[in-house]
């Protein structure tokens, strides 16, 4: 019961950042984030999502995300995040990392405010 608790969690909350979408921090061609780099600028990034600090996104990511998106957003039980905000704005992505969807629980983030904003402007930015 615990374990398919656990997967029923994890897809939840792969569904949920897979609306989120990964941002390219450098500006350059998508494929920094698919090949594994990481780009570990401190520096916030200003881009149609608004400002945000990439490499505080990257360790929220990290941290409560990559077990079903993926280590570079690819995707693995949850869907893969390297597009998403193609398909998601950012107040649609942090509208899922706060109620879910699908399979993805809500309040992944336990009700951090500035980290649920943060997250979703970086992953907004992935186009």
């Amino acid at each position: 019961m615990k374990k398919w608790m656990s997967m029923v969690l994890g897809m939840v909350l792969i569904l949920g950042l897979a609306a989120c979408g990964g941002g390219n921090e450098n500006g350059g061609d998508e494929s920094s984030m698919n090949d594994g780099s990481t780009n570990n600028s401190s520096d916030k990034t200003s881009e149609s999502s608004g400002e945000y600090d990439a490499e505080a996104a990257r360790a929220t990511y990290e941290a409560n995300c990559l077990s079903c998106h993926g280590e570079n957003l690819q995707g693995k039980v949850g869907p893969g995040l390297t597009a998403v905000g193609s398909s998601y704005s950012k107040d649609e992505i942090l509208n899922i990392i706060q109620n879910g969807k699908g399979q993805m629980p809500g309040n992944i983030l336990r009700g951090d405010t500035e980290k649920e904003e943060n997250v979703a402007k970086w992953l907004a930015d992935m186009k």
